[in-house]
């Protein structure tokens, strides 16, 4: 039954009454007339009551008897999985007049979970993401426009294997598998499946692929420190003294830098970590030799707008450095001839944040504090205590040798 009623924040009556979805609907009628409200809002009413009514679908008693009977011949050969069931029920609903399920698929799924994710990850994450989720959709072919439902373990570990066969690196496998792990965690939170297909397969184990990355030694750095020019010299000091990865390295500017108290304040791009490290010796030494900035000015300048990737990307141009500098790289893992894998080598501009770890390791530093130089600890326990220990870093600090 149609009502009226008054909003306190305005003049007219609002009617209220059940729309033609059925819902209930309020809405303003545009006039401070009681009775004029009234009759208003019972027109809507009827009117809405009309539309609903020619609407209502017929109810097709076939369709039900076929569905019903689709059921059982399923069920006794076997074939009555969950995707099969939500077919019959969105068929049942249909043949009795009422809205089919709107099923969840895997690409829909997919679509909105990356969407879900798009200002919460770098950009990085974002491409690995996206292409994770286009090579699983490719592996599902037409399964992938599925419900969810449809997704078994079995199937999850048949693409795990498949990428292992593929010549991928056992790391590159248990990252995908860990990812649509998460995918699918997401579609079981909120309610599109009873159970995460990927939960339960095992990770992958390869003994040829040990992905050893090792460490520079004091005399290959001492080399590649001689070798190098202008700001290359710098970075490499840098990345020797503190870990710092390539491309946070060569987007160091001057206002990360504090040459009074001689420390780097600088948020990693991978983590979003911020660290706060001394400066050694050496590289204060470059510093004072180069044309002081300010504030987003580059440190390394030369260096600092190159991509990190491509053949004239900073990872390639270290390579040609190591082998100005006769430093080896080395063979961690050989690809897979024809297989989607890559080569990989044990020595990289990586191996200085091993070189930084070994050298504090070996100088007996205490291994929380070496964490807090290289980065490798969460955030929030970094955040807490990075200021309090900044004394015992500096010492630390001072302990790497550049050279034997």
């Amino acid at each position: 039954m149609a009502c009226i009623w008054r909003h306190p924040k305005s003049a007219n009556w609002f009617a209220r009454y059940r729309g033609a979805e059925g819902k209930t609907i309020n809405r303003s009628t545009g006039t401070r007339s009681r009775s004029d409200a009234k009759l208003i809002a019972r027109s809507w009413e009827i009117e809405a009551a009309r539309e609903r009514n020619n609407q209502r679908p017929d109810i097709s008693p076939g369709g039900i008897s076929d569905a019903i009977a689709r059921a059982e011949r399923l069920a006794r050969e076997g074939r009555l999985d969950a995707g099969a069931a939500r077919d019959l029920i969105s068929d049942l609903l249909s043949a009795a007049g009422q809205q089919s399920l709107d099923a969840m698929t895997h690409r829909k799924w997919c679509d909105a979970w990356l969407a879900s994710r798009t200002t919460s990850i770098t950009k990085r994450s974002k491409m690995k993401y996206e292409q994770t989720c286009r090579d699983w959709l490719a592996f599902l072919k037409q399964t992938a426009d599925k419900p969810l439902e449809t997704a078994t373990k079995l199937q999850a570990v048949a693409y795990r294997d498949r990428l292992a066969n593929e010549g991928l690196s056992s790391a590159t496998v248990n990252q995908t598998i860990k990812i649509l792990r998460g995918v699918y965690k997401g579609a079981l939170e909120d309610g599109y499946i009873a159970r995460n297909p990927f939960v339960g397969v095992g990770s992958v184990w390869d003994n040829t692929d040990d992905s050893k990355r090792l460490p520079f030694t004091q005399e290959e750095v001492a080399r590649l420190i001689d070798h190098a020019k202008g700001d290359w010299k710098g970075l490499l000091v840098l990345a020797a003294t503190t870990g710092l990865r390539l491309m946070d390295a060569s987007r160091v500017c001057w206002g990360n830098l504090n040459l009074d108290t001689k420390v780097l304040r600088i948020k990693t791009a991978k983590t979003g970590a911020t660290l706060a490290l001394p400066l050694h010796s050496s590289f204060i030494a470059w510093l004072k030799k180069q044309q002081r900035g300010i504030g987003a000015a580059p440190v390394f300048p030369s260096l600092a707008g190159k991509s990190g990737a491509g053949k004239s990307g900073l990872s390639m141009a270290f390579k040609r450095l190591m082998k100005r500098a006769n430093v080896s790289a080395g063979v961690a893992r050989q690809a897979m001839a024809g297989g989607r894998g890559r080569s990989t080598s044990q020595k990289s501009f990586h191996s200085f944040r091993h070189f930084a770890a070994t050298q504090l390791a070996a100088a007996g530093v205490r291994a929380e504090v070496a964490r807090q130089i290289t980065g490798h600890i969460d955030v929030d326990t970094h955040a807490n205590y990075v200021n309090a220990d900044l004394d015992v870093l500096r010492l630390a600090v001072k302990s790497i040798r550049l050279s034997a």
